[in-house]
């Protein structure tokens, strides 16, 4: 049967698509866009993230053009609301827990709602070797771990995904060679909490990292998601001492209030920030740094706003995204008095965004005239768009727009001619 996957949500989220689909095409089914079977993996980390899994559900249900044509749903959505989905979205042929992902290939003809792998099955977590990549080449994901230990009072992923859950090191290197002979060559490293690598399991990332670095090859390796408290003189070590790790942190502070950082359980400091980053400008003066803040955090008063606002002039993040706190059943912080009203998180988000794009316009601006690396993603009508290898991380920061001839899926060596407030015009 012909297939088509929808995927939703971050690049974790993507990964699990590819792993779906390599074990539909190993069951023979064929990648298409006139697919009979349709595969959406949802997200579902904040409500805003389940209505727009909904929509999209609703709105393939709506394609579906005779009996024979089967939506299947799975992700996040579905871990976090179980078998009650059936009776809300009775479009849905066929809804499939994290758990049961490693027998999707069996299902797909099934209806109903299943939560786990049958007697004997393999997780979804096992089946590394079955992942069809659906990036093209240069760029793929390398997903390390599963769940998260942290318990920060706003996040709903412990409740979806469970606890930390580390991926083998050795199937994380069957995985990275696989991807290396397939003609990859820039590896995003992402996890929840990638610091927290192997705390279930006697390992840790650097002996990971360590691991993977003794591969030669001309290949880039960039870290996402590194909480501050997991990241430790011998981390910043190891990215000083092997070029092919990019110098880009990929550091989410949420906040800059002793009191809001306490209450977000983050289990840090605005004076511990302030102490890292100085540690990693003195060590890494060229480091990229980009980070995630939170407006609008049950009780956060002016004053706390000023001091998240302070920080981030202080400490001018090449990157920085933000969002409006989103109060989630089942977190603490959803229990809390005082919520923010969404009118005020509202202009707090964008009094921060304007703030950052100030800070970008300048730091960009630094960039001009210098010889830079550019990876090449795609053709627009006019030049060829991508990104700057070391400041742009796929998906969520600005992009380059590439003049010069080149192709899609290289990684060529450019001058930037122009800058802008989060954007590049580079010639190579």
């Amino acid at each position: 049967m012909k297939y088509r996957i929808v995927s939703l949500g971050c690049p974790k989220n993507l990964v699990d698509s590819e792993y779906i689909a390599g074990r539909l095409e190993r069951a023979g089914h064929i990648l298409a866009d006139d697919a009979g079977l349709v595969v959406v993996n949802t997200c579902a980390f904040i409500a805003d993230a389940c209505s727009e899994s909904i929509e999209t559900i609703l709105g393939e249900a709506r394609k579906k053009t005779g009996a024979d044509m089967r939506l299947v749903v799975t992700g996040c959505l579905v871990d976090r609301y179980g078998d009650k989905l059936t009776g809300l979205l009775p479009e849905v042929d066929l809804f499939v827990g994290k758990d049961a992902c490693g027998n999707i290939e069996r299902l797909v003809a099934k209806r109903g709602f299943f939560k786990s792998c049958g007697e004997g099955e393999e997780p979804a977590t096992a089946a590394c070797l079955q992942r069809k990549v659906l990036t093209p080449p240069p760029t793929a994901y390398l997903k390390i771990q599963e769940g998260c230990n942290n318990r920060c009072s706003y996040c709903t992923i412990p409740s979806i995904k469970g606890p930390l859950q580390s991926r083998p090191a050795p199937k994380i290197e069957e995985e990275f060679r696989g991807l290396l002979a397939g003609g990859y060559r820039e590896f995003n490293v992402i996890g929840q909490d990638i610091t927290s690598y192997g705390r279930d399991s006697g390992d840790d990332i650097k002996k990971l990292l360590g691991r993977l670095l003794s591969i030669k090859g001309d290949y880039f390796v960039r870290l996402l998601y590194l909480h501050p408290k997991g990241i430790d003189d011998g981390l910043l070590g190891l990215m000083r001492s092997d070029e092919r790790i990019v110098p880009y942190l990929d550091i989410p502070i949420q906040h800059a209030d002793d009191r809001l950082l306490t209450s977000m359980n983050r289990g840090y400091s605005a004076g511990g920030l302030e102490r890292l980053f100085g540690k990693i400008k003195s060590d890494m003066p060229d480091a990229v740094l980009r980070t995630t803040v939170m407006v609008g955090y049950p009780g956060e008063t002016e004053d706390e706003f000023a001091n998240l606002c302070a920080f981030i002039s202080a400490w001018e993040f090449d990157n920085l995204g933000a969002f409006m706190y989103s109060r989630e059943t089942g977190t603490p912080s959803a229990r809390m008095k005082n919520h923010v009203p969404k009118g005020i998180r509202k202009r707090r988000y964008e009094k921060v965004m304007e703030l950052q794009r100030e800070i970008s316009k300048k730091r960009l601006k630094r960039l001009k005239g210098r010889e830079v690396p550019v990876v090449v993603e795609a053709r627009e009508t006019d030049s060829m768009t991508g990104r700057l290898l070391l400041q742009q991380a796929p998906d969520v920061d600005g992009i380059a727009f590439i003049k010069g001839n080149c192709a899609i899926g290289e990684i060529r060596t450019g001058v930037v001619t122009t800058t802008t407030d989060y954007d590049v015009v580079v010639e190579v």
